[in-house]
C-alpha cells in the first residue's frame, strides 16, 4: 500500500472513530434525551453557532481509571463536548456537557476539558459560553482523584474571566452542587422552563431537586436566573441575540449594526404615553421600544425585582444599556432587591465600554420595615457605588418622578453622570408636594378647626409648594426635551461622548460593600 493509500485509510478509521465518540451514550441514550424533550450536547452546539463553524477539541479524552466498575463503562469524550466557533461570524468558545454519557457527571478530564477552553478564551480575548446539563459530581472519580482537575478549577477561571471577556451560562438540565456556584459567576445565566433546575445543598426530605431549584423560582424569586426561555431552541437562539450585542472583550467597543433605523426619528406616540398625574402608571417598556431602533429591546432579568428595569437596546447601531424605573410595579419605587439589580447591570456595562442610558420615574426607596431589616442600606450602598464608579458615557432621562433618594439610585451629573435631562411630566424634589405640604404646615393645618377651611388653605398651600418645585425642576435639569425628541437626542448626545475618557485614583481594586 503506497503512502497515499496508507493516509486516506488513516483518515477514514479517524474520522469513523470520530463519528462514533460524537454520538456520545449511544443512539439509544440519544433517543432517551429526545423523549425528554432534550437535545443533545453537540445539537445544542450546532443551533447555537453560525452552520459548519464548530471545532471541536480534546474528542479523544477518556477518563482516569478510578478502580472503581465504572471504569467499565463507555464514556466518549468524558460527557463533555468543548471547542470554537462563530455567532454572527464572530468567535466564541464554548463548551456543553453530554446528558447521554453518564449523566453528563463532572469528572478530572471533563474538568480540565472545560477549564482549558475557559483559559484559551481569556487567551484569545472571546466570549465563553457553557451549556449545563449534568447530574453533578461524578463520585467515584472524586474519590480517587479530589481536587485533580475539579470545580474548583472552573471557578477559577470564571473569576479570571470576569471583566474580560463576556460570560454565558445556559443551564438546559440539572445544575448541581459545585456546578450551581460556577455557573452563577457567570455574567448571565439562561435557564429553560420546566427543563432545568439549579441547587447547592442535597434535596430535603420530602421535595425533588427540581422543586428545589426550579428555573422558575430562579427566575422571580432568587434573581439567579438572567433570562427565562420557554423551551431549548428559544433559549439558544436568545444567547445568539445577546452576544450580538456585546463585544468581544473589554478592550473593544460593541459592535455596530446597521439596523436601517433612522437616527432622527420623532415618535409622536410619546407626547400622551406619560401621564402628568404620578399616580397613573403607564408601560416604560412600551417608551423603550419607540425609542430603540426597530422597538427592539433585551430585557435582563425580566422577571425579578420587576420594578427595575434593565436591558440592552440599540441606538444608531450603538449598543446602549438601559436602566429604567417601573411604573407598573410598586409605582417604581427602589428596593434591595432593585439595587441589587441594577448594581451587576451597571458594572457589567462599565467592564465592557457599553453606554448607560437611565429613565427616571421613582418615588425614592420603598419605606417598608421589612426592607430597612433586611439590609436596605448596605443593598443601597451598592447601588450608588457601582453608578458613581462608572466611567462610560452616562445619560438620565427624568421622566417624571425623581424624589429623594431616587436621586442616588438614578445618578444624575452631580454623581459623575454626563448629563441629566428632563421630560415636562419632571417632578422632582424631596419629596412631592403634597408630603412636603404635610409636614411643614403641620401645627397651622391642626390650628384650623373648620374642614372646608382647613382643605382649602392645603390647596393653597400645595399650589405654591408646586410653584417653588417647579422651579427647582428647572434649575435642576440641564435641558427639557420634548419626549418625541428623545431618540435623536440619545443618539447625538452619545456621539459626543463617543472618545469618553476618564481616569481614576490608581488601585488594585475598588472595595464595594457587598
Amino acid at each position: 500500500m503506497d503512502d497515499l493509500a496508507l493516509m486516506k485509510q488513516k483518515l477514514a478509521e479517524i474520522d469513523q472513530l470520530r463519528d462514533a465518540l460524537r454520538l456520545g451514550g449511544g443512539s439509544e441514550a440519544v433517543e432517551k434525551q429526545h423523549q425528554r424533550g432534550k437535545m443533545t450536547a453537540r445539537e445544542r452546539i450546532g443551533r447555537l453557532l453560525d452552520p459548519g463553524s464548530f471545532q471541536e477539541l480534546d474528542i479523544w479524552g477518556t477518563p482516569l481509571a478510578t478502580g472503581f466498575a465504572i471504569d467499565r463503562e463507555e464514556s466518549p469524550a468524558d460527557g463533555v463536548a468543548v471547542g470554537f466557533g462563530e455567532i454572527g461570524g464572530r468567535p466564541v468558545y464554548l463548551w456543553a456537557q453530554d446528558a447521554t454519557v453518564l449523566g453528563g457527571t463532572l469528572a478530572n478530564i471533563h474538568a480540565r476539558k472545560i477549564s482549558m477552553v475557559m483559559e484559551k478564551a481569556i487567551h484569545a480575548r472571546v466570549p465563553i459560553i457553557g451549556i449545563v446539563d449534568s447530574e453533578g459530581t461524578r463520585i467515584e472519580d472524586a474519590v480517587q482523584y479530589y481536587r485533580f482537575y475539579s470545580p474548583e478549577a472552573m471557578a477559577y477561571f470564571q473569576t479570571m474571566a470576569s471583566g474580560v471577556i463576556p460570560r454565558i451560562t445556559l443551564i438546559m438540565g440539572p445544575c448541581k452542587g459545585e456546578m450551581a456556584i460556577s455557573a452563577m459567576l457567570s455574567d448571565f445565566v439562561f435557564m429553560v422552563r420546566k427543563a432545568s433546575y439549579m441547587h447547592v445543598g442535597p434535596v430535603p426530605e420530602g421535595k425533588t431537586a427540581e422543586e428545589l431549584g426550579e428555573s422558575s423560582v430562579h427566575a422571580r424569586k432568587t434573581g439567579c436566573c438572567d433570562l427565562l426561555a420557554k423551551d431549548e431552541e428559544e433559549c439558544l437562539q436568545r444567547c445568539r441575540e445577546l452576544v450580538a450585542f456585546l463585544p468581544s472583550n473589554n478592550k473593544e467597543k460593541p459592535p455596530l449594526v446597521d439596523t436601517g433605523d433612522d437616527p432622527d426619528r420623532r415618535e409622536e406616540e410619546l407626547l400622551q404615553l406619560v401621564p402628568f398625574d404620578a399616580m397613573k402608571p403607564y408601560s416604560m417598556q412600551k417608551l423603550i421600544s419607540l425609542i430603540a431602533d426597530r422597538g427592539e429591546f433585551f430585557e435582563i432579568k425580566r422577571q425579578w425585582s420587576n420594578n427595575l428595569i434593565t436591558g440592552f437596546m440599540r441606538l444608531a447601531g450603538q449598543t446602549v444599556g438601559v436602566v429604567a424605573n417601573n411604573p407598573q410595579a410598586m409605582g417604581g419605587s427602589l428596593t434591595l432587591d432593585a439595587a441589587d439589580k441594577m448594581a451587576g447591570f451597571v458594572r457589567f456595562c462599565d467592564a465592557f465600554n457599553i453606554p448607560l442610558v437611565w429613565m427616571a420615574d421613582t418615588p425614592a426607596f420603598l419605606p417598608a420595615v421589612d426592607e430597612e431589616t433586611r439590609g436596605l442600606i448596605r443593598h443601597g450602598c451598592k447601588l450608588v457605588f457601582s453608578n458613581v464608579e462608572a466611567t462610560v458615557p452616562q445619560i438620565t432621562i427624568a421622566i417624571r418622578k425623581l424624589y429623594g433618594g431616587g436621586q442616588l439610585g438614578m445618578p444624575g451629573t452631580t454623581l459623575g453622570g454626563d448629563l441629566d435631562v428632563a421630560w415636562p411630566t419632571v417632578q422632582r424634589g424631596l419629596m412631592g408636594a403634597e408630603g412636603a405640604v404635610s409636614i411643614i404646615y403641620k401645627r397651622e393645618f391642626q390650628a384650623i378647626q373648620d374642614d372646608a377651611a382647613k382643605q382649602a388653605k392645603q390647596a393653597q398651600r400645595t399650589a405654591e409648594m408646586q410653584q417653588k418645585f417647579q422651579a427647582l425642576e428647572r434649575e435642576w435639569a440641564q435641558e427639557f426635551i420634548d419626549p418625541r425628541d428623545t431618540r435623536p437626542f440619545l443618539i447625538k448626545a452619545l456621539k459626543t461622548l463617543s472618545q469618553r475618557h476618564e481616569d481614576r485614583p490608581g488601585r488594585k481594586h475598588e472595595n464595594i460593600r457587598l
